[in-house]
């Protein structure tokens, strides 16, 4: 009987049945953002962009409109190699195709070979695909021929573990600044006995000013302790510090926007970040639904801008545009949230102590 009773005082405690909603909720919600984001998700290589240089001219030109035809992705002539390879380590292709000079005369001898280049800056399903896909072109064009693939991976890193820093910096931080705004929330309560609101917000920006900072120094210095990067060692720091702080700023939103259900909306972004970052699937292979959510998720660009960093070492400047936007609005957010929010009276005795000093 007494652990009936426990059992229905247990109930009646608000925080039990946030987290019998927790149990329920995020197992459903990954379960319908996943289902139906990636659902036929292999039927969608239309969308994704594959170069392809004709160095042979009007040689091969027949043989080069056959790619295109039979190809399922979306097949982008290039008029120069140069420009073509920049378009791939930018991540615009995921694989560029090269007849090389003379290939027609080759193929003839029984020598030819076409050449393609995978970057590796991809997500694995995309890589494994482009792979593929290759041996695949090469063996229909030379089933009389005996036309080899030579397949060059680009970008790429030879130790796994540095494959992973992109999800460390852009995914992981999400859920670290997550999980310490749900305690710092449950602070800021119980500093509202004994100050104003304003206090109390200034304050904790100050500490989470001071986080976004010295976080990605740490992580930072850690990662490159461990592991060669292609980017130097500020250009990381200071996408970092961005990613820290739009994350920070992001989930702090939630806390002033939903009051102790802000947790849930903060978990409830976790299945749409995975999903839309680029590192399982290209986010065009998405359903059309969900492919352009990741430009307005902090952790989604974090992992799109450290790929780059990591692997090529290129401009993120696109992401890093879409961070600051997300820190900007989602402050705006929380601060006019916090301005409409009557104050409560605090603790007269300890207020007038504070002005004595």
């Amino acid at each position: 009987m007494k652990i009936l009773q426990g059992f229905k005082n247990m109930m009646k405690i608000p925080q039990t049945k946030i987290g019998l909603v927790f149990a329920i909720f995020v197992p459903v919600f990954f379960m319908i953002v996943w289902m139906t984001g990636y659902n036929h998700a292999t039927e969608r290589l239309d969308e994704l962009n594959v170069g392809i240089v004709n160095e042979d001219g009007a040689a091969s030109k027949a043989l080069e409109e056959q790619i295109a035809k039979s190809s399922p992705f979306h097949i982008v002539s290039n008029s120069g190699f140069e420009k073509a390879k920049e378009q791939l380590d930018k991540g615009n292709y995921a694989m560029l195709i090269v007849i090389p000079s003379k290939f027609a005369e080759e193929m003839g001898s029984g020598n030819g070979e076409l050449t393609f280049y995978v970057n590796e800056a991809n997500s694995q399903v995309a890589v494994s695909m482009m792979e593929k896909a290759a041996s695949e072109i090469s063996a229909n064009i030379g089933v009389h021929s005996g036309v080899k693939a030579d397949i060059v991976k680009t970008n790429e890193v030879h130790n796994f573990a540095a494959s992973m820093l992109p999800m460390i910096f852009g995914f992981i931080t999400y859920i670290a600044v997550m999980t310490m705004n749900i305690q710092f929330n449950l602070v800021s309560q119980i500093m509202k006995k004994h100050n104003s609101k304003w206090q109390i917000f200034w304050s904790r920006q100050l500490l989470l000013v001071i986080v976004a900072l010295v976080v990605p120094t740490i992580i930072v210095s850690l990662a490159v302790s461990f592991q060669d990067v292609a980017a130097p060692y500020w250009k990381l720091w200071l996408f970092h510090v961005l990613t820290a702080a739009a994350c920070i700023s992001f989930t702090q939103m939630s806390f002033s926007l939903f009051g102790n259900a802000g947790p849930l909306f903060n978990v409830a972004m976790v299945p749409l970040q995975l999903m839309t970052a680029g590192n399982i699937i290209p986010a065009n292979m998405l359903a059309p639904f969900y492919q352009h959510f990741g430009a307005f998720l902090p952790a989604s660009n974090g992992v799109q801008g450290f790929t780059k960093l990591i692997y090529t070492g290129d401009s993120v400047s696109s992401f890093a545009v879409n961070l600051v936007l997300i820190l900007i609005v989602t402050f705006a957010i929380t601060v006019i949230r916090l301005a409409a929010q009557k104050e409560k009276a605090v603790n007269s005795a300890v207020s007038a102590k504070q002005l004595a000093h």
